[in-house]
């Protein structure tokens, strides 16, 4: 990967802040508050490093201390995993900002401080990047052509915090059931959404982003290419 074309990228996303992190937690964290004061981020080994290190470089900013980041494999694959041991930032999650940490998959809920807009354009795009997905569709054509993109939450709570800050800023969203038990996504559809979306929230990562800049180079979409093909490509056609 062309580490100068991927910097250039990286000046193109918004700048991680700690509303993208309450986002990012309540999507793909796991907070310990039990004798152990830990906060553990789970993401994609091969997709998401750079965003991770985006984390951690945050989290060091305002701690001073630096979180671990190590690789895993279990029967599901590879994972990175970033793990930060402090009680009195685990605690400040907790206490200061509200963050749930137990029962957490069906209970959790962005804290009503923080569901003004000024805040939620970016819980939103760290729960995109925890728990999001970008796709695109034939829609009756040869090729991946349109955009299709998704939150996914097993939290009512959650669903319709959402849902209700995106509605009340024009974004045209549909709720389905997903396959699993007990999850929904939040689904949006078509280029003027797209567009709105990267005008008004971003992506953080460049998992998300590069999927989008390639099917502006193409004008269309290649499924299943990794993050380094991508990068490849958008270096290559420059």
């Amino acid at each position: 990967m062309n580490l100068n074309h991927q910097k250039t990228l990286s000046n193109t996303l918004p700048e991680f802040n700690l509303y993208e992190l309450i986002g990012l937690i309540i999507g793909d964290g796991h907070i310990i508050y039990d004798k152990k004061y830990v906060l553990e981020i789970t993401g994609n080994a091969d997709e998401d490093r750079e965003y991770f290190n985006k984390v951690s470089d945050f989290i060091k900013k305002e701690t001073g201390k630096t979180p671990q980041i190590r690789f895993h494999k279990d029967k599901r694959g590879k994972y990175i995993r970033l793990c930060f041991h402090n009680k009195e930032y685990i605690e400040f999650l907790i206490y200061k900002l509200g963050l749930v940490y137990k029962n957490k998959t069906f209970e959790s809920e962005i804290p009503k401080k923080f569901v003004d807009w000024i805040y939620m354009k970016h819980i939103i795009r760290g729960l995109f990047e925890a728990d999001g997905s970008l796709y695109f569709s034939k829609e009756r054509r040869e090729k991946h052509y349109y955009p299709r993109f998704e939150i996914k939450s097993s939290s009512p709570k959650i669903i319709s915090q959402v849902m209700t800050s995106l509605k009340s800023q024009g974004f045209r969203v549909t709720l389905r059931r997903c396959g699993e038990e007990r999850t929904f996504g939040i689904h949006l559809c078509g280029f003027n959404m797209l567009e709105k979306w990267i005008k008004e929230i971003g992506f953080g990562s460049f998992r998300n982003y590069s999927k989008y800049l390639v099917r502006n180079r193409l004008n269309f979409y290649i499924p299943k290419m990794n993050l380094k093909e991508r990068i490849d490509l958008l270096r290559r056609s420059k």
